[in-house]
């Protein structure tokens, strides 16, 4: 990890999630989006299964990194990022067909209601709106980012951080922390935990092998020099 301008970036997005968590207005309206069926479903169950069946399944939908074209079925096509000019949009991808000149733009919001009403996304939109439906229930929950190319969340249930990814299938998205390194191969060096006031780092959390992290980070642990950046954000 040597180019901290990049978590500045992402620390103004967690930051600004974070607090929209603790926005009543934000969460009364999430809530709303839930059926009663699964409202009276999780109402005993820890695990969260009926949520992210029916967020997953029936509610969010996923966004290809690479699209193929609705007209003339190339694929992939180019991509052009244009950065947001307002505060509820993060990025607008432009993606381009080589072969038609056709677009498709996906616009990437911080703003939890926009992700609701839209209701598609890639891994950030996905936690950032599961994040406050968890929240609306109440469910205390939080983000976590890899810092590598994911980010899910963590619910305090039973005053425990309990992993949970919206975008996996059950039971694989309740409380399967080392998945992503046994699975995806991650070799993390900072995993971090973020509320409005506060990050954390909880890489032992995703870990079996924390010498190989603490090999990656190197003599100097960084936190100090994070939290200080998280803060100033």
């Amino acid at each position: 990890m040597t180019q901290f301008p990049s978590y500045a970036s992402s620390f103004r997005l967690y930051k600004s999630v974070s607090e929209q968590y603790n926005d009543r207005s934000i969460l009364d309206s999430v809530k709303r989006l839930i059926p009663e069926k699964v409202l009276h479903l999780i109402a005993d169950d820890q695990t969260l299964k009926p949520l992210l069946h029916w967020f997953k399944n029936d509610f969010m939908k996923w966004m290809p990194k690479e699209l193929q074209c609705i007209r003339c079925n190339n694929r992939p096509m180019s991509i052009q990022l244009v950065d947001a000019n307002s505060g509820a949009l993060r990025k607008t991808e432009i993606h381009v067909c080589n072969v038609c000149g056709s677009e498709q733009i996906f616009q990437r919001y911080d703003n939890i209601l926009r992700i609701a009403e839209t209701r598609v996304g890639r891994c950030s939109e996905w936690s950032i709106l599961f994040g406050a439906i968890t929240n609306s229930l109440p469910i205390q929950t939080r983000i976590v980012h890899d810092y590598l190319d994911h980010c899910w969340n963590e619910s305090l249930i039973n005053n425990k951080w309990v992993h949970i990814d919206s975008t996996l299938d059950y039971p694989i998205s309740f409380d399967h922390p080392y998945y992503y390194e046994q699975n995806w191969g991650k070799n993390y060096e900072y995993v971090l935990a973020f509320s409005a006031n506060s990050v954390e780092d909880v890489t032992t959390r995703y870990t079996q092998q924390w010498y190989l992290v603490q090999k990656r980070r190197g003599r100097k642990d960084k936190m100090k020099e994070l939290r200080e950046i998280y803060y100033r954000t």
